[in-house]
């Protein structure tokens, strides 16, 4: 790659007197410079805070993702990189780009832990359950955000953001991140611009996905008077539990408007089952022997599995709480409860 001189960047020595000088580099080295940077630093891509995970590489069905992000709160971004010099960076990285996320949704869940880890990527269980159950539903719903990294922004990429977020779910961001970078001797200098955040946040804010749930956002969002009615039940139920075995909060909350909410009896640490709404506003539940790393397929769970149809040995599926018979599930759950937090169950009566 060449290493022409941005005449718009000088520098010179805090304090000195010679003259302004232009850096002695102000281009990447390659592509696979700029990934590197965005990797160690994730929270330059808009939309991402500090703390992210990321990885290089990432295999997919579709070939290897640039740079792949993981939110704290389980969201997932796909950056692309392209240098100005690389004359696919208009055309094909959108090509790629969308390549790359529609093969993380369709290779799914267990492939995409697989890779991350085999990439390595951290533990993704430091997210927490929630967190960690948004991110595969994140994945087997197709939510993914899409960046763009170049060396420079021009008119073409931006009316290709533009298209793209028009066209995309509103809780799906499209962006493009101009990265400049320049080296002085011992010095590095990055100059970060963005475009494509502000159309993104007014997507988000449609969306309604940065909100935490609340038991009253939750139930107003049950789409049947029925499943509310079940809804409320399950909340009295949890409610009318006078034994504290634990610590924790009997409810934890997940994002809006996916997210789930998990339900801790007698404030125990894991969650035998979390509620969450699907796109027709039915409510569900998830039973959570996938959920936590430290007790996954518990033999604990057993019992609440063969209680909806499935084996607590393969990753679980939602079930609509309305297909149940909630009279008898629901001592099922507390004993799941008692025995995944290694309770006695002569402890809580």
């Amino acid at each position: 790659m060449g290493h022409e001189i941005d005449p718009t960047l000088l520098v010179r020595h805090l304090h000195g007197s010679g003259p302004w000088e232009s850096p002695e580099m102000s281009a990447y080295d390659n592509e696979d410079h700029l990934q590197s940077i965005l990797t160690e630093a994730p929270e330059h891509v808009p939309g991402v805070l500090a703390g992210a995970h990321a990885v290089r590489e990432l295999p997919t069905s579709a070939g290897p993702a640039d740079v792949c992000i993981v939110g704290l709160e389980g969201d997932i971004t796909i950056v692309e990189c392209k240098l100005a010099s690389n004359s696919e960076r208009r055309r094909m990285v959108v090509g790629q780009i969308l390549d790359y996320a529609s093969a993380i949704w369709r290779d799914g869940e267990q492939a995409f832990r697989q890779q991350w880890a085999r990439q390595g990527g951290d533990d993704l269980s430091v997210l927490g359950a929630s967190a960690e159950a948004q991110l595969l539903r994140n994945v087997s719903d197709g939510r993914i955000h899409l960046c763009l990294a170049v060396d420079r922004i021009d008119d073409d990429l931006r009316r290709l953001v533009e298209y793209l977020n028009q066209i995309t779910q509103d809780e799906v961001r499209v962006t493009a991140l101009q990265l400049a970078y320049a080296r002085h001797g011992e010095l590095e200098i990055l100059v970060p611009s963005v475009y494509g955040a502000e159309i993104a946040a007014v997507k988000a804010r449609a969306s309604g996905t940065s909100p935490k749930w609340t038991r009253g956002t939750f139930l107003e969002a049950v789409d049947s008077p029925a499943d509310r009615d079940l809804a409320e039940r399950l909340f009295a139920l949890l409610d009318a539990l006078d034994d504290r075995l634990g610590t924790h909060e009997d409810l934890s909350f997940g994002n809006r408007p996916y997210g789930g909410i998990f339900m801790h009896p007698y404030g125990l640490r894991y969650a035998p089952i979390q509620l969450w709404i699907n796109k027709s506003g039915q409510l569900m539940a998830y039973g959570n022997w996938w959920q936590y790393p430290g007790i996954r397929h518990h033999r604990g769970f057993a019992e609440i599995a063969r209680f909806v149809g499935q084996d607590h040995q393969s990753k679980g599926k939602g079930f609509p709480v309305s297909d149940i018979e909630l009279d008898r599930f629901w001592p099922v759950v507390l004993r799941c409860a008692q025995q995944i937090n290694d309770v006695a169950p002569s402890a809580s009566g």
